[in-house]
């Protein structure tokens, strides 16, 4: 299955602006208030927004559902004329206030040890999201294969062609081969952070650009951008 890139945390339109020059379509947004890549709403809508393509995929991170910064957007991006349908909510958690059946726009569930995906799963749900060290922690402990086969076994029916199937992973990660084989992924995401910026919330572009560069070159499932 052919892999795409996208980039997390962008916080500045210069970022934005150079990754959709490298033909990047995937972009998430992070609005969680202790966050290093906070970025703020008005940022978000008087900077960010007109740069987006009706076609690009937008992905709003939130540290919980019932933040009432969510709806706050939701209904912001609904007076400027911007779809929602190619709009993609995380949370790192769900409150049960505003649970996922009673969310009304597509959203993704973060998979870890400790949850149930199954609670979780109703008529807007878009995929999962996972993170490498997840998969490590089982490769170590010799339990990826036989958590891959119980997660299709149980999950299979709830994922489509369109389903996303997100990995999480950092620039220097060592990639287990294995893992391509076991999992369909169809995007993987990259932080902004401390390995591609030149000091605090300033992005080098170059070094961006290397080691997006480096990565295609070097592995073997990514195919296109």
């Amino acid at each position: 299955m052919e892999q795409k890139l996208r980039i997390e945390g962008i916080y500045d339109k210069r970022t934005l602006k150079h990754l959709k020059t490298l033909g990047l379509k995937d972009f998430c947004f992070d609005f969680s208030p202790k966050s290093f890549n906070f970025i703020q709403e008005y940022v978000f809508l008087e900077q960010i927004l007109n740069l987006l393509d009706p076609t690009d995929k937008v992905f709003l991170h939130f540290s919980r559902s019932n933040d009432p910064m969510v709806f706050k957007l939701i209904e912001d991006l609904k007076k400027t004329g911007h779809s929602l349908s190619n709009v993609y909510f995380e949370f790192d958690e769900w409150s049960d206030d505003i649970s996922p059946i009673d969310f009304s726009y597509n959203y993704l569930i973060n998979f870890t040890k400790d949850s149930d995906p199954s609670k979780l799963i109703s008529k807007n749900f878009k995929g999962f999201i996972f993170n490498f060290e997840f998969f490590e922690s089982l490769h170590r402990s010799n339990l990826l294969n036989n958590f891959a086969s119980n997660f299709y076994t149980r999950y299979h029916a709830k994922l489509s062609e369109q389903s996303v199937m997100l990995l999480k992973i950092d620039w220097h990660n060592n990639l287990l081969t294995s893992l391509f084989e076991l999992f369909e992924f169809n995007l993987l995401s990259f932080p902004i952070n401390s390995k591609i910026e030149v000091c605090y919330r300033n992005v080098d572009l170059k070094k961006l650009s290397n080691e997006m560069d480096l990565f295609q070159k070097n592995h073997f499932v990514f195919q296109d951008l």
